[in-house]
């Protein structure tokens, strides 16, 4: 089955490098994204590593199975959870937010209909 394990908190001084790693297992050569969630703000992706633009991030090794991304010159603002994902977990969690929604939506439409 497929997994990712991420590089867990890391605390560096302002100015210096950081590499977060993203190791994982899949049979296939998955599209991975990263996002990145600032402090009380929503998800935002960061990046989105397919088979073909890889080459230009520079970043995964396929014989390690590693994506990581690298911060040069970090700053305080760069201060945020970080996550990896590969594409089919992203599909899921969408299928399953998916499911959740339109069971919501049929429990809202039931408590809106008039009780004789």
């Amino acid at each position: 089955s497929n997994s990712v394990k991420q590089t867990g908190q890391i605390t560096v001084s302002e100015g210096a490098s950081v590499t977060m790693n993203c190791t994982y297992t899949s049979a296939g050569y998955p599209t991975l994204f990263w996002y990145v969630q600032y402090p009380s703000k929503p998800l935002q992706l960061l990046q989105r590593e397919t088979m073909e633009n890889s080459k230009n991030f520079g970043g995964r090794n396929i014989k390690d199975k590693n994506s990581p991304i690298v911060k040069y010159s970090v700053q305080v603002s760069d201060s945020a959870v970080y996550y990896c994902l590969l594409g089919d977990t992203v599909l899921k969690a969408q299928q399953e937010l998916y499911k959740n929604l339109k069971g919501l939506e049929e429990i809202c439409s039931e408590a809106g209909k008039p009780r004789l």
